[in-house]
C-alpha cells in the first residue's frame, strides 16, 4: 500500500506521534511504502496514494487547492487529529473577524500576493470527501497505531464511539463539594470523580480512546482534545449539560455555575468551535459565538 502523510496548517504535532510509533513504524515502513512525507523525505509532489493522512485545517485558498489536489491522488483519506476532524484550537478563530486576528498578530503589516484566508474555520470534510477519522490532539500512540493496522487492512473507521468517563476508573467523592473550579483552583482528591469534585471536566461529552490518561493519571481535567462525542454532535448541549452536573455536584443553581465561566467558547468548545453541526444547532449550539464572518 502507497501511504502519504500530509499537513495543512497544523502544529505538527499528529505527525510527530506517527514518528513515535517505534517498532510498528518499521513493520508498516517495510510492508507498505511511504510515497509521500515531507518532514521525513525529499519528494516535492505526491502522484499517487492508497491512503493518505491528513493533519491539520484548510485556512487560506492554498491549503484549499492542496486538500483538493490530496482528494484527487488519493483512494481513501483520513482526516488525522482533532484540528482535520473538528477544526481544533484553530477554530477558535471564528471568534473573531479575520482583520482583527491579523492586526493583533501582525499590527497595521501589509501583505501583499500572499493566499486569501477562507470565510470561516470548518473540519476538513467540509471541503473534501474523508473516508475515515482520528481524532485527538495529537491521537495517543497506540490508538494510531491501533487505527492504522484497521486502516491498511482495508477497514473503514468513523468518529463514533463512547466517551472519556467510561475509560475514567474513579468513584465519586461526597457531596457537595466546591465549584465550579479550573484546574488553577487546586486539586481534587487522588481517585474521585473530578467532575463531581466541581472541576470543569468534559469527559462525559468528549469521546474516548485516550485511556482517560488526563483525568484519571494526572489529576487533570478533561479539556474535550477527542472532540465531541457521537451523541454530543447529534443532541447534547455541553454547557447546559456540564452546569447541570456541576450544579449537582457543587449543590447550586445551574445559573450561578453559569455566571462563573466567563469565557463558554473557550471552556466547552475549545477544540471544536468549528464543527458545523454545533454552529447549526438551533439551542445549545455555537452560533452565539462566531464572529469570524461579522455576525
Amino acid at each position: 500500500m502507497d501511504i502519504a502523510l500530509l499537513s495543512l496548517s497544523s502544529c505538527l504535532g499528529c505527525q510527530m506521534v506517527f514518528l513515535s510509533l517505534e517498532e510498528y513504524l518499521y513493520g508498516l515502513i517495510g510492508e507498505n511504502r511511504v510515497v509521500y512525507a515531507p518532514f521525513i523525505m525529499d519528494r516535492k509532489e505526491l502522484d499517487h496514494a492508497d491512503l493518505a493522512l491528513v493533519e491539520g485545517t484548510v485556512r487560506n485558498t492554498e491549503h484549499f487547492l492542496r486538500a483538493r489536489e490530496i482528494r484527487e491522488k488519493a483512494d481513501r483519506v483520513v482526516a488525522l487529529g482533532t484540528c482535520a476532524c473538528f477544526g481544533g484550537v484553530q477554530g477558535l478563530a471564528d471568534l473573531y473577524p479575520e482583520y482583527r486576528l491579523i492586526k493583533s498578530r501582525f499590527g497595521d503589516t501589509a501583505f501583499e500576493g500572499g493566499p486569501q484566508g477562507v470565510k470561516r474555520l470548518l473540519p476538513l470534510d467540509s471541503f473534501i470527501r474523508v473516508d475515515a477519522y482520528l481524532p485527538g490532539c495529537p491521537p495517543p500512540a497506540a490508538l494510531m497505531e491501533g487505527f492504522l493496522r484497521a486502516a491498511v487492512s482495508g477497514d473503514r473507521l468513523s468518529r463514533e464511539g463512547a466517551t472519556v468517563c467510561a475509560e475514567c476508573p474513579v468513584t465519586s467523592p461526597p457531596l457537595p463539594q466546591p465549584g465550579p473550579r479550573r484546574l488553577t483552583d487546586g486539586s481534587g482528591e487522588p481517585g474521585k470523580c473530578l467532575l463531581e469534585s466541581g472541576f470543569i471536566c468534559l469527559g462525559p461529552l468528549t469521546r474516548d480512546g485516550c485511556g482517560a490518561i488526563c483525568p484519571s493519571g494526572m489529576g487533570v481535567p478533561c479539556r474535550g482534545c477527542r472532540g465531541p462525542a457521537g451523541r454530543v454532535l447529534e443532541r447534547a448541549d455541553v454547557e447546559a449539560e456540564t452546569s447541570r452536573r456541576l450544579a449537582r455536584a457543587t449543590g447550586r443553581k445551574e445559573e450561578e455555575i453559569r455566571a462563573e465561566v466567563p469565557d463558554p467558547a473557550h471552556t466547552y468548545y475549545l477544540f471544536c468551535l468549528a464543527e458545523p453541526l454545533l454552529r447549526r444547532r438551533r439551542s445549545g449550539g455555537t452560533s452565539p459565538y462566531l464572529h469570524r464572518l461579522g455576525e
